[in-house]
């Protein structure tokens, strides 16, 4: 055991940098910075989280999503969160239990246009006069069939199964249809992205769709973004139907009960708020560790943060 930090002083003097960048972004961009409680009465229900109880029955928030939801649907402007997020059994090269997350909204936006503003952030923070970032926009549906030679929509899981072995990827059991397609995309096809290039996959299928409205063609209206070979975001043209968001929080909690898990307690107060008239907005969640990562060419999680 050493009590010494793992953090280099260059990874908190970037940390410190990135940090300080952020906020003169906004500012510049008429975005205002919020804080919303880390405690909360209330999880999330989504399968592949899980939060930390504290012994008083408060849990400590996975992403502070749902209060500046609730921010947006009461003064509908647009705003920014800098803070600590805490998930369970999150461990791993490119994942700790306790991370940080820059999280913001923009109302009467559509994804598209935040995706330009990501894009724009990045180069801010990454980016120099001589090596300027190039950005590249593909849909789910492309990137499968450039970079895996499969078609979403047609395939089944025979599909699937055939361009795991074709990639030598051995499987423990048989998946489901979205767990093959996480698989490629980690697997197979992000590792083919050029890394200087700041890349956004957007148009996810339907079941994938978590708190991203649907479009016309079916399609989840959501985008991540993929930059240094790593996952850095996650975007959302925000549901604003509290009937619909009600409906996928249910389906969530049966499908915790189908895999052993605890069906959790739906926050009502966010459908409350949602209720009362949710702007049309877009959001993006944005793990700044990762990034950090990035800039730092270093390929542990550990390596940025003081005392993982």
């Amino acid at each position: 055991m050493s009590w010494e930090p793992q953090a280099t002083l260059d990874a908190l003097s970037t940390r410190a940098e990135v940090n300080a960048k952020i906020r003169a972004f906004f500012q510049s961009h008429n975005v205002i910075e919020v804080e919303t409680p880390i405690l909360n009465q209330y999880s999330v229900t989504d399968l592949h989280i899980d939060s930390i109880a504290t012994d008083n029955y408060k849990i400590l928030h996975t992403s502070p999503e749902y209060a500046m939801k609730r921010l947006l649907a009461f003064h509908k402007c647009d705003i920014y969160q800098l803070c600590k997020v805490f998930r369970a059994n999150e461990k791993s090269s490119y994942h700790n239990d306790e991370f940080t997350m820059l999280e913001w909204y923009r109302v009467a936006w559509s994804y598209k246009d935040l995706m330009k503003e990501v894009a724009e952030l990045v180069t801010t923070l990454v980016g120099n006069n001589l090596e300027p970032l190039d950005v590249t926009y593909i849909s789910y549906q492309q990137i499968f069939k450039k970079y895996a030679g499969i078609d979403i929509q047609t395939s089944n899981q025979a599909d699937y199964l055939q361009v795991c072995g074709d990639h030598s990827l051995k499987l423990n059991s048989a998946l489901t249809t979205h767990q093959y397609q996480n698989l490629i995309l980690d697997q197979i096809i992000v590792p083919k992205l050029e890394k200087r290039r700041i890349t956004f996959v957007y148009d996810f299928p339907v079941e994938q769709a978590a708190l991203a409205k649907l479009n016309d063609q079916g399609c989840a209206e959501r985008f991540e973004l993929y930059f240094g070979g790593v996952e850095l975001a996650n975007g959302f043209q925000e549901l604003t139907d509290a009937q619909e968001q009600l409906s996928r929080f249910e389906e969530d909690n049966r499908q915790r009960l189908l895999v052993g898990k605890k069906a959790i307690e739906i926050d009502i107060e966010f459908l409350l708020a949602l209720k009362s008239g949710l702007p049309e907005s877009a959001g993006v969640a944005f793990g700044i560790d990762r990034l950090l990562m990035v800039m730092l060419d270093v390929g542990d999680i550990k390596s940025v943060l003081s005392f993982p």
